[in-house]
């Protein structure tokens, strides 16, 4: 008898069709309907550089750390698989699956120009890039691959709710890998500190420096590969973080820069040699900074609570953010520790890519 191929059900479309918002609609439906499911967001599959531009590159390089993810996932037990984000709008992605042991429902969600307009704007991207927006809609229409959804007109819940009814909703045992994951070599550099403290955007800016030098460089961001129920679950991280590093290599990356809010033991046996960088910061400052994040000064990721959420959302946040900083600081672990008290962004970027340089 052969294998059971898992499903992956896999939103993409132009940006502004509502691929990502989708994706996470259907994952957190099946979540509560107490299905083993887990979501992954390709764009955080491609985070290397100095960036390719898009093209071929760029998708292969996707498409093969995807293909190494789900493989993870399945060996877990997921019985769902959930992926958001563009493909190759010449090629498609469904050649990456042929012969794996998956099987791919890909939607390609359109809407007509004046609402996609509109997605696109009110999200906050610049009207300067509508030009291009519209190139990438035109060639997916072009080449017509997947199954095309027109959400003209939809709320974001409809578009959920119709897609919800192509899940497939099972409960089922999460597995444990057999073997530990194997240690890879660095350098490595992980940013750690409680909620809001700024890590994303520090990491970031330095990786931008280091993209502009032409280091090759890639970046994770830990929390986006948590996405799995049952979980959390640090063992499926550390074997994503192992594999996806991995993948980055043998694109050519010579250096990685991971973000999380904690870096624990499970993590920490993925690589030979690895720098934690801990970013610190007083109450006043994390709660300024929990204001900013919820008004939207940062990019906007999946999971996140922060974005638009009311002021009783932010007090609670900023409080438990306060109570990680207090409980991180009584951490006995090798780190070099960056207080970020009242520092402006670009100064804690400065701060950690001394850090890094030495």
């Amino acid at each position: 008898m052969g294998t059971t191929k898992t499903p992956v059900l896999w939103t993409t479309g132009a940006p502004g069709a509502g691929k990502s918002t989708t994706a996470w609609g259907l994952y957190t439906r099946v979540l509560e309907s107490g299905g083993n499911v887990a979501y992954v967001d390709i764009d955080q599959l491609g985070l290397i550089g100095p960036p390719p531009g898009g093209g071929d590159a760029s998708h292969a390089i996707k498409a093969a750390n995807l293909l190494r993810v789900l493989e993870i996932l399945r060996s877990r037990g997921a019985r769902q698989l959930v992926v958001s984000g563009v493909v190759d709008p010449e090629n498609g992605v469904e050649r990456s699956f042929e012969g794996s042991d998956f099987v791919l429902t890909l939607v390609r969600l359109t809407c007509d120009r004046d609402e996609l307009r509109s997605r696109f704007l009110e999200r906050g991207s610049p009207l300067e890039a509508l030009p291009d927006l519209f190139a990438v809609a035109d060639a997916y229409d072009r080449t017509g691959f997947g199954e095309e959804m027109d959400t003209t007109g939809q709320r974001p819940d409809e578009t959920v709710e119709a897609l919800f009814q192509r899940c497939f909703v099972a409960a089922g045992p999460v597995r444990r890998p057999d073997r530990p994951v194997e240690p890879q070599p660095g350098p490595v550099t992980v940013v750690t500190g409680p909620t809001a403290v700024g890590k994303s955007t520090a990491a970031w800016s330095v990786l931008r420096d280091f993209w502009q030098r032409e280091t090759p460089v890639a970046y994770v961001d830990l929390a986006q590969f948590g996405f799995v129920h049952p979980g959390p679950d640090p063992a499926a991280e550390a074997a994503i973080l192992a594999a996806v590093w991995r993948g980055y290599r043998e694109a050519g990356a010579r250096q990685l820069l991971v973000v999380a809010r904690e870096f624990g033991p499970e993590h920490r046996q993925v690589f030979e040699e690895v720098t934690v960088v801990h970013l610190d910061a007083d109450a006043a400052t994390l709660t300024e900074r929990v204001r900013r994040r919820a008004e939207g000064e940062s990019a906007l990721l999946a999971g996140d609570e922060l974005r638009g959420a009311p002021p009783g959302v932010r007090d609670r946040v900023a409080a438990r953010a306060v109570t990680e900083a207090a409980r991180m600081r009584q951490a006995r672990t090798d780190r070099v520790v960056l207080d970020t008290s009242g520092q402006k962004p670009d100064e804690t970027a400065a701060a950690l890519l001394a850090v890094m340089a030495q």
